[in-house]
């Protein structure tokens, strides 16, 4: 039966069963302290079946990937020193290991996100102002929804536990400069493996929204 399952969806199952797990693990407060330092294991593994997936390893993506994590790994660490762009927070520990109070992870969060929302665009339309402007909307939506619950779990804080609008803004305006950015490089995405990552994100956060 295993043997019937293409190696694509294997990696989907894999990916699934980790974000199944590890809701079970944020859910339950007996296991939640066992399952957040697993946090960064479970973007690392997210990244590694997109890639998978998408089994482009050419100089010209990997260039684009690596522009991609340093926008928005930069933009963080800018953010966390200043509290000028997305306002006054701080990361806690769960993310892992930081460089100037900014977890090396985010950087990761925020690659296979702007990727995977652009493959879900693109596979509906190749127009340039929709692959601009469509997947920033989409993160910015899944903050939304991620806010409440990196709170509540140490992702990390807001000053006064006030998250300001101009997070949201800020979202945004950053999402779409990558995403300029990824419409010049002009990627094909796997577009199965962008809606299960952006699926599975919607899901595990929502679910934590109303149980936590």
């Amino acid at each position: 039966m295993i043997k019937n399952i293409s190696i694509e969806n294997r990696w989907i199952g894999l990916l699934l069963l980790f974000y199944f797990f590890g809701l079970l693990g944020m859910a339950l407060p007996e296991y939640r302290d066992f399952f957040l330092p697993l946090t960064p294991l479970n973007l690392l593994l997210t990244l590694v079946v997109f890639y998978k997936m998408n089994n482009n390893f050419s100089g010209k993506f990997l260039i684009l990937s690596a522009i991609i994590f340093l926008i928005g790994f930069s933009v963080e660490a800018v953010g966390v020193a200043t509290g000028v762009l997305f306002g006054n927070y701080e990361y806690g520990a769960p993310f892992g290991f930081k460089i100037f109070e900014t977890p090396l992870m985010i950087g990761v969060n925020w690659l296979f996100l702007a990727l995977s929302t652009y493959g879900i665009v693109q596979y509906f339309t190749k127009k340039a102002i929709l692959l601009i402007l469509i997947p920033p909307l989409l993160m910015t939506g899944l903050d939304v929804l991620v806010e409440p619950i990196a709170i509540k779990l140490d992702f990390w804080s807001w000053e006064n536990d006030i998250i300001p609008i101009q997070n949201y803004v800020m979202w945004f305006v950053t999402s779409s400069v990558i995403h300029s950015v990824v419409y010049f490089f002009k990627p094909t995405i796997n577009a199965k493996i962008s809606f299960v990552i952006l699926i599975v994100q919607v899901l595990f956060f929502g679910v934590l929204n109303f149980v936590l």
